[in-house]
């Protein structure tokens, strides 16, 4: 017996939709409304709530008191596992800790997938007046430098200010194995606090920091000491 996997009901159709809630849980952060959720995945309220009772008997969503949801400890757990079995984790960590330390703005590290970029890993700033980038937020490669930088093709850092929210994004692409692009890492500030000289001396911190990364990813021996290839 086969399945229609384009049709609305089957497997795959329920799959993607699962993770189509999952992604708008954890795109923001706090807990969310079934309301909420229906417009962001443009999915109808009755199959959100079902999908998300589904999600709450598995533990990958926790249901709050107020009728609203956030992610559960079964899908932090499977985030985390899969970030700390990431080969480059500890590199771009590094790289990430030294970056915060040195421009006082949060760092983040961006991958792309098709034509958007995700979060994948974030070191805050400690000001409270600072821009906070969480893990699991995408956008549209070309909004912002993170895009920009990993389709340079150069290792060189990028600037770019966005007419509609008027923050500023730094970035720098982070190379592996043989070259390969492996993401990008930078910084997202207020026209304020990276205004046209500060951008300057940050985008050469940005810069640094990225090419570091990259100095050791790019070591030949670095897949043969971490078991990878």
């Amino acid at each position: 017996m086969t399945s229609d996997s384009g049709s609305e009901n089957s497997p795959r159709a329920s799959a993607v939709k699962v993770l189509d809630v999952l992604v708008a849980l954890s795109e923001r952060g706090g807990s969310h409304r079934i309301v909420d959720l229906a417009a962001r995945t443009e999915l109808p309220k009755a199959t959100v709530y079902r999908l998300l009772q589904h999600l709450v008997a598995q533990g990958f969503v926790v249901a709050e008191p107020d009728s609203t949801y956030r992610i559960g400890p079964r899908f932090l757990g499977i985030a985390a596992a899969a970030l700390s079995d990431a080969p480059w984790r500890k590199v771009v960590r590094a790289a990430l800790e030294s970056l915060r330390t040195a421009t006082g703005l949060s760092a983040h590290f961006a991958q792309p997938y098709g034509g958007h970029l995700v979060v994948v890993d974030a070191a805050e700033s400690l000001d409270p007046f600072g821009i906070p980038v969480r893990p699991g937020v995408t956008s549209a490669i070309e909004q912002t430098a993170f895009g920009q930088a990993i389709f340079s093709g150069t290792p060189d850092a990028v600037v770019r200010l966005d007419d509609v929210t008027h923050l500023r994004s730094v970035a720098a692409p982070v190379f592996h194995r043989t070259g390969e692009v492996l993401g990008a890492i930078g910084v997202l500030g207020t026209e304020f606090s990276l205004a046209d000289q500060a951008s300057e001396r940050i985008r050469a911190l940005v810069q640094s920091a990225a090419g570091d990364a990259s100095a050791v990813l790019t070591t030949p021996s670095f897949g043969h000491r971490t078991g990878t290839a």
